[in-house]
């Protein structure tokens, strides 16, 4: 089972002045099936990098976790048969193919001792190197060998030097940086996180009076010093005044800063009736995964 990160609603897409909830949260990792083992083993990563990507998906696992601590207990696996919950394998391999381009370049063409009076542009046949970074990663149960994650994910990064280039870029340099990208996706696909994140606020006015439009907007401003005071009086008014959807959608992210992710769901789902569409299936999804995540995280401290 999949899930996403769902923060569409974040502010980062908002105008500068918006008004924003902060909120922090557990969200379930994309790949939940794996996220659900409790140790895990790095079997063999065949190729020419494989050795490399396993030891940085190591490192990384043995450091990161959503409180700061490994989340998994990695395993030596034996040669007796799988002792982990979750096995890890797969390939990765690097290619560097060359080629001569022609590129414009400057040249000196006026000189005096050491230093250039003047340049100009000429062509010259410069060095373009391709690496492609190709691999393919696959989590096993280790109970009955069920495929619980399978992804491939090429990379390709060009390079050119020309004549009289500085700070030339190598290869290798580029498959260092490809590995790491690898294990940091494949991570990011397995381990949950334990998010802050920002929400906007709805501050549309439609359909109220001049003075309880007045009062919600003071409303929305005192929701950045006291949301507490705030959330309670947008209660009053959608005791007032059911059915306003900024009202709904505000009382949702009520529900939502403290956890209560049911509440959030039916708030977010009538402030969307409100307008007749569908604009808050994002920030329902998020709440959906908000209480997977959170679950999982008390399942697996009552475990521990």
């Amino acid at each position: 089972m999949r899930f996403g990160f769902y923060l569409g609603a974040i502010a980062l897409a908002a105008p500068a002045h918006a008004e924003t909830f902060d909120m922090v949260g557990h969200f379930p990792a994309p790949y939940r099936d794996v996220s659900l083992a409790r140790s895990f083993g790095i079997d063999r990563i065949s190729g020419r990098d494989g050795a490399a990507l396993a030891v940085a998906i190591e490192d990384r696992l043995a450091h990161d976790g959503p409180d700061g601590r490994p989340y998994y207990d990695l395993i030596a696996l034996s040669r007796r048969g799988p002792d982990a919950d979750a096995i890890l394998s797969g390939t990765a391999d690097a290619t560097i193919r060359e080629s001569d381009v022609k590129r414009k370049v400057d040249q000196c063409v006026e000189q005096d001792g050491d230093r250039c009076n003047r340049k100009e542009k000429v062509e010259a046949t410069c060095l373009q190197e391709t690496v492609s970074f190709s691999s393919t990663l696959r989590v096993a149960r280790g109970e009955d060998g069920r495929i619980l994650y399978s992804q491939s994910r090429p990379q390709t990064e060009t390079l050119t030097t020309c004549p009289g280039d500085k700070g030339k870029r190598t290869p290798r340099e580029s498959i260092r940086r490809m590995v790491k990208t690898a294990a940091d996706r494949f991570v990011a696909d397995i381990v949950p996180r334990h998010e802050r994140y920002k929400v906007r606020l709805r501050e549309g006015r439609e359909g109220m009076d001049k003075p309880t439009g007045e009062a919600f907007k003071a409303s929305v401003k005192l929701s950045q010093r006291d949301p507490d005071a705030a959330c309670a009086q947008w209660g009053d008014m959608d005791g007032a005044q059911p059915g306003q959807p900024s009202l709904l959608f505000n009382l949702g992210l009520c529900a939502e800063r403290t956890g209560a992710y049911g509440k959030a769901e039916r708030f977010y789902a009538q402030a969307g009736q409100a307008l007749g569409r569908g604009d808050f299936n994002d920030d329902m999804k998020r709440v959906r995964d908000l209480t997977v995540g959170r679950d999982d995280a008390a399942a697996r401290m009552a475990g521990d």
